[in-house]
């Protein structure tokens, strides 16, 4: 994930390119106006919501033509990913979205005439981008079973352009490049962390909330004492009282509950399919992860030690609105959480890993990571022990 900076904004937009007659503006609702500016925020909005669509009738095996030898690679193929870059620096980012993790098929999707147009595709094995700091485009490396390729793609006259290779394994040498580090090749590249298309609760929902965070930062707001005084109560209400919460995946790897309370929810196969004992809750700290001047509570469970998988979460419990969410974030044992709010795997760092240190934005049902920064001068948070 790497600095495609993130903020939150918490509107719903509405679409439409007519507006509505003299009579429907004096009786209706209050008509909320989208800037030009925005208009690619609509426009990348819709197309998600009309692809999480079209996918769900393929998920669908009660229809009509559904064929359960074709399945498996139908769902293979479908959307797995998405992110937002902007490649040729107008202002307006370009939608990048990936199908099937190991054998890439990915789209380069622009704005036209306030519509989300294909501007190219991009096929490979292993891809993963960067920021390109020096110049427009894209870095992308390919790392098809060992050996790399680093290239720049950009876009030109609304058409994706593909460079020559800034680095290529000398496959005469060797066939794994463990030595391989972008900062040598790229200097000040940055590692971008895509997001899932679909929230899978509710069912098939489109993950959005990037497209409206993009390029809009929040710096962290000094703690509001009644504020904050009142969510951690509310949140204490879920932890130790019984009151229910929802529970919803930050990645996309389980944790998908819905409206249930922590006993249920730590139950086996509440969190993980593949819990066959309940979960432990071990430590929890509390730290403003958005800076609205409240805490969220990050609590750390893990599996049973009789348990065939072994494994950590963090869930991140905040309350908005009236209500408490749970975030679940899945492989999280052996990371560390700092005090200002940067998740992170100490061992990615040293071994100079990419997507060492991430960020959670989350709103209501929806929650994805991003990359951060890693700051080595800020200090951990605080465990308290919850058993």
């Amino acid at each position: 994930m790497r600095k495609m900076v993130f903020g939150l904004i918490l509107c719903l937009l509405l679409s439409g390119c007519g507006g509505p007659s003299a009579e429907e503006r004096a009786e209706g609702p209050p008509v909320q106006i989208i800037q030009p500016e925005e208009d690619w925020r609509t426009a990348y909005a819709e197309f998600l919501e009309n692809l999480c669509e079209e996918e769900k009738a393929v998920l669908n095996i009660d229809r009509p033509d559904y064929d359960p030898n074709d399945y498996p690679a139908q769902a293979e193929n479908l959307s797995k990913e998405y992110f937002l870059y902007d490649l040729d620096r107008d202002g307006v980012p370009e939608l990048v979205i990936r199908s099937n993790h190991y054998r890439s098929d990915i789209r380069f999707l622009t704005v036209r005439d306030g519509a989300a147009a294909e501007a190219g595709r991009l096929d490979g094995r292993y891809m993963q981008f960067y920021t390109s700091p020096d110049q427009p485009g894209i870095i992308v490396r390919e790392t098809p079973k060992g050996p790399v390729f680093v290239f720049r793609i950009w876009i030109e006259d609304g058409e994706l352009c593909r460079g020559e290779y800034l680095y290529e394994t000398d496959l005469s040498v060797r066939c794994v490049d463990d030595a391989f580090r972008m900062e040598n090749v790229v200097p000040g590249a940055e590692y971008i962390r895509g997001c899932r298309t679909m929230a899978e609760w509710p069912e098939h929902t489109p993950l959005t909330l990037p497209i409206y965070d993009y390029g809009r930062e929040t710096a962290a707001a000094e703690l509001d004492t009644a504020r904050d005084g009142a969510a951690r109560a509310a949140i204490l209400a879920a932890l130790e009282e019984g009151a229910a919460f929802c529970a919803v995946s930050g990645d996309g790897c389980g944790g998908d509950a819905g409206w249930t309370t922590l006993a249920d929810y730590l139950k086996a196969g509440g969190i993980s399919e593949y819990a066959e004992k309940p979960l432990i809750s071990r430590r929890r700290a509390w730290v403003d992860l958005d800076g609205d001047g409240r805490r969220e509570c990050v609590l750390y469970v893990e599996h049973d030690a009789g348990d065939y998988i072994q494994s950590g979460y963090f869930v991140v419990f905040s309350q908005q609105e009236g209500a408490v969410y749970a975030y679940c974030l899945d492989y999280a044992g052996g990371s560390e959480l700092n005090t200002d709010g940067v998740f992170y795997d100490p061992w990615y760092l040293e071994e100079g890993i990419d997507g060492g240190a991430w960020r959670v934005s989350f709103r209501e049902s929806q929650c994805y990571q991003y990359t951060a920064a890693y700051d080595e001068a800020v200090p951990m948070v605080e465990w308290e022990s919850v058993n």
